[in-house]
């Protein structure tokens, strides 16, 4: 199996095809409380990004983010599927949008949850490019550690305490058990560099197709100037703010998010 394309997914579902993409420090289960509100209507496929979840990362990779975009595109093409419409949290969003901006005949419509925002890198990538933190960090690692990483980060991320769980926890932390997982964790983000969100952020005053961003007002990671300059530098997109909501707000607010894009992908925007 090519572990670039052949991506690890759950697929449900049948209808218009939908893609999921998840975060950075994520896998595709995010979604497992939004997927099912959906599965009515459209093709679900969820998908684990290389290097996260049970997708490895390629032992030859280029530059990180452009990486992660054609590894989208090249699964697209494994599966079949010659136009989509995606759905991307955080770093995801990110990732839709470096694939509409890149190969915008493949993109229908763009749904973007708590986006990060470029064109900076991520805080993450900048700790990895560091000598001393990025080689000694993924053997520092341990269960232990990973564990208390993962509840302090998820803890961050979700506005409803009560989801945080032991469970949750365990999940987030099973890809990077092995020391070959956690040092390819590293090698994708300091592989991330400037020249290429830039690149990325260039793009988007092309991208015409539909773009709905939803933001969860209790973000505790990203400020939503994040959300206000992508919804000015993109053409065609509208914003919509969700109240007692985080980072994660497929996790802290299912029902509300499917709404909201089942809505947005057929058309009817009278609620916004």
């Amino acid at each position: 199996m090519d572990p670039l394309n052949r991506l690890h997914c759950l697929e449900t579902g049948a209808g218009p095809p939908l893609l999921f993409i998840h975060g950075l420090f994520d896998l595709l289960e995010t979604w497992e409380r939004l997927t099912p509100l959906l599965s009515d209507q459209f093709k679900l496929c969820a998908i684990d990004l290389p290097g996260f979840g049970k997708s490895p990362l390629p032992e030859e990779w280029e530059e990180s983010f452009s990486g992660m975009i054609e590894a989208v595109v090249a699964f697209l093409d494994w599966k079949g599927i010659e136009k989509v419409s995606i759905v991307g949290s955080s770093m995801g969003g990110g990732i839709a949008l470096g694939v509409a901006g890149r190969h915008p005949e493949r993109v229908d419509k763009i749904v973007l949850i708590n986006p990060y925002g470029f064109p900076s890198p991520p805080v993450a990538a900048e700790v990895a490019r560091s000598r001393i933190l990025g080689t000694l960090l993924p053997y520092l690692l341990n269960k232990p550690v990973l564990k208390r990483c993962a509840r302090a980060l998820f803890s961050r991320s979700l506005h409803d305490p009560r989801l945080l769980t032991d469970a949750l926890v365990e999940r987030v932390i099973a890809p990077f058990a092995t020391l070959r997982r956690r040092k390819d964790l590293f090698r994708f983000l300091q592989g991330i560099s400037t020249e290429t969100m830039r690149e990325i952020d260039d793009l988007l005053p092309q991208i015409q197709q539909p773009v709905l961003i939803l933001w969860g007002e209790n973000d505790r990671w990203l400020p939503i100037d994040h959300a206000h300059r992508l919804r000015q530098r993109l053409p065609n997109s509208q914003l919509t703010t969700l109240p007692d909501c985080g980072h994660l707000p497929q996790m802290d607010k299912p029902k509300e998010v499917a709404e909201a894009i089942r809505h947005f992908l057929l058309n009817d925007l009278s609620y916004l």
